[in-house]
């Protein structure tokens, strides 16, 4: 029941997490977005199994690839295959994670919310050089890139906190740590 509710609450999360990234504002000196987003795909994928994580995966893929729409000359710059291909890669890699630590941990939490908010936004960077032609790499790219991957590593402890406890826990004489439940048992 705990996961069931886990699930509708990070469903809920996912569009709310666009609409909360777009309102606040950019952090100085050039402005960076903070992206939310990620922060709640990387607690999804930790403290899920398997099969409902994917369904979660794909579900945020379809978010951010349609938040990502934009019409260039008659084309689609962002479509919404390379964010399916995108978080699936990141869902199948992060149960790995998961699975290797025995349960959720919110350091794996705040570290996979990092790489996966630094490889999403310069995974978009590199489409769109390629899509337009050209590759301006500066300092500004440099902190565009870098900025919302720390304002992500940042955000993830309190996200993390404020959910653990709908994340099943160890019991026994192990940590207390939350753990999500197998497929063995």
């Amino acid at each position: 029941m705990r996961q069931a509710i886990l699930f509708l609450i990070l469903l809920i999360l996912l569009p709310v997490s666009v609409v909360l990234q777009d309102l606040l504002p950019g952090i100085p000196p050039s402005q960076e977005r903070i992206l939310l987003l990620p922060v709640v795909f990387c607690f999804g994928m930790l403290a899920l199994p398997l099969i409902p994580a994917l369904f979660f995966a794909l579900a945020a893929a379809l978010v951010q690839g349609l938040a990502l729409i934009q019409i260039q000359a008659g084309q689609a710059e962002f479509g919404l295959t390379l964010p399916v291909v995108f978080f699936m890669s990141w869902a199948i890699v992060l149960q790995m994670t998961s699975e290797a630590t025995h349960g959720m941990r919110w350091e794996v939490h705040a570290l996979g919310s990092g790489l996966v908010t630094l490889s999403l936004v310069a995974g978009q960077f590199l489409v769109i050089c390629v899509k337009r032609g050209g590759f301006p790499l500066d300092q500004a790219v440099f902190f565009r890139i870098g900025v919302p991957a720390a304002a992500a590593v940042l955000i993830a402890p309190p996200l993390y906190f404020a959910l653990r406890n709908f994340v099943p826990m160890v019991s026994g004489d192990e940590e207390s740590l939350p753990k999500k439940p197998s497929f063995t048992r």
